[in-house]
């Protein structure tokens, strides 16, 4: 068979690239059975992890998609018992996952290595060939109650450039492989190349990303609100795979597993290409009102150059027979050189701090809190909520065991929001109550506790103790007027 080189096959294999309960939250049970919708690419699908999810959209193992049950939208779904429908796959970019009804865009210019982007939404081809059966954001509807997604990275064609950036070493004279003998690029690192769109026309990736990139993930973006009007959505942010200060002492060759096979300069210039990129996902998920997760302080410590990195790096061999990749290496045929599934990717440590950041923005998202932990009959406290439908009726509720005192009505804004001012019934009885809102279209329900308290003078009224006190009102009342009559009396004696 015809042996490709090596470099074109690693830019195969990486096609794909691309705790606590805090103090405002759902109480425990409360989000059980909520419909969750995950859109995304490989960096939510799990990409390397094992075992294959059975709920892919694709059947076999490995799945088309290589959806993991592993994945920080599984794991999520699990801690908070969640009804998930995981539409993630490995590869995608945002026309996959779909834009709003004749969405078009231009056709960007690209330079090679860089994928050409269709004009409208595409019905997206898997790393083994499988043609998905529908868009991702398919998924979505009025029912949807949570929404996780991450995607843009292989728009922008984060795969590919890390593919050119690879050498064979950092000694002077040595070059990006790829750039240098498929493009004819004569660069010393491929920052030189990708950030220079005045000699290699289309190569810019700033200028791609804001003219190209960013646009189409608005529309994604748009489509998503647009089919899930009733959701919480959550954009989850890509995490560091490079360090910001990086040198040529993070290289390692090919040769070694996990390798860094990148230049100092290009490890930093990958970092501040992510970082744009994930500061593009944030300003396009405050502007769609959306929740962003931000994963980037948290990796800042655990790059590919550290010493417990949760990304892995990349792992490879020259298959000299040429024949069938091994288990869990691409690609999925005979091959010259074989590359280990999920390079550049996070590992399980990686998975799980996604996980953890996303349960705790997705348990925060919904709640209802009272401002103060204890009143009496007659307080006002101030009741906020969040995560109901947007424009809903939230009927506000005082609860103690069997007894339901109603507290009045809110409604939510357009973020499923809201803020009420309600005033402790009187007939409360003292002890440990919930203050529930509960949502009259959705029929979603969260809690906070609030302590009743009563004074004494408070504790001991009722009928006969009100009758008590007007009695005892008259009889001091007589005694005052008959202590004025007295003292009257005896200055007419003195006159």
């Amino acid at each position: 068979m015809r042996r490709a080189s090596w470099v074109s096959l690693l830019a195969l294999a990486s096609l794909a690239v691309v705790g606590a309960v805090p103090a405002t939250a759902a109480a425990p049970g409360e989000l059980d059975g909520l419909e969750y919708v995950s859109l995304g690419d490989s960096y939510s699908a799990g990409f390397g992890l094992t075992p294959y999810s059975s709920a892919s959209p694709f059947a076999g193992d490995p799945n088309g998609c290589y959806q993991a049950d592993a994945n920080y939208p599984h794991n999520v779904a699990s801690a908070l018992k969640l009804d998930l429908t995981d539409q993630t796959c490995s590869g995608a970019i945002s026309a996959n996952l779909g834009y709003p009804s004749g969405a078009s865009f231009p056709i960007p210019v690209s330079s090679d290595p860089l994928p050409e982007l269709p004009a409208g939404d595409q019905l997206q081809v898997t790393l083994s060939g499988m043609t998905a059966p529908e868009l991702q954001i398919a998924g979505l509807s009025a029912d949807t109650d949570i929404v996780t997604l991450a995607i843009g990275g292989n728009d922008l064609g984060f795969a590919d450039i890390a593919t050119a950036c690879i050498r064979e070493d950092v000694d002077s004279g040595s070059v990006p492989l790829y750039l240098y003998y498929e493009v004819g690029a004569d660069v010393t690192n491929c920052a030189d190349y990708f950030g220079n769109d005045t000699t290699y026309l289309g190569a810019d990736l700033f200028t791609r990303l804001s003219g190209d990139v960013e646009p189409r993930i608005q529309s994604t973006f748009d489509a998503v609100k647009q089919l899930a009007p009733n959701a919480q959505v959550f954009v989850v942010g890509y995490p560091q795979i490079a360090p910001a200060n990086a040198t040529d002492a993070c290289f390692s060759s090919m040769d070694n597993d996990n390798a860094v096979p990148f230049s100092g300069t290009d490890i930093e210039f990958i970092n501040t290409v992510e970082g744009a990129l994930d500061a593009t996902l944030q300003s396009q998920a405050e502007a769609h009102g959306f929740h962003f997760v931000s994963s980037w302080a948290s990796s800042a410590n655990n790059t590919l150059c550290s010493d417990d990195p949760w990304i892995w790096g990349l792992t490879a061999y020259v298959n000299l027979d040429s024949s069938t990749c091994e288990s869990g290496y691409l690609p999925e045929a005979d091959a010259y050189v074989c590359v280990k599934l999920g390079a550049l990717h996070p590992n399980e440590q990686g998975v799980a701090n996604l996980t953890a950041l996303t349960t705790t923005a997705v348990q925060s998202a919904f709640h209802v809190t009272a401002s103060v932990d204890e009143a009496a009959p007659g307080d006002a406290v101030d009741v906020t909520g969040s995560g109901f439908h947007p424009g809903e009726t939230v009927r506000l509720e005082l609860r103690l065991g069997g007894v339901t005192l109603q507290l009045g009505t809110a409604v939510a804004d357009a973020s499923g929001d809201f803020s009420s001012t309600v005033t402790i019934p009187a007939s409360a009885a003292a002890g440990s109550h919930t203050v529930h809102g509960v949502g009259l279209e959705s029929g979603r329900s969260f809690s906070d506790t609030l302590s009743v308290v009563r004074t004494a003078a408070l504790a001991a009224t009722g009928p006969a103790d009100a009758t008590a006190a007007v009695l005892l009102g008259f009889g001091l009342l007589g005694l005052g007027a008959a202590a004025f009559l007295a003292a009257r009396m005896g200055r007419r004696t003195k006159s």
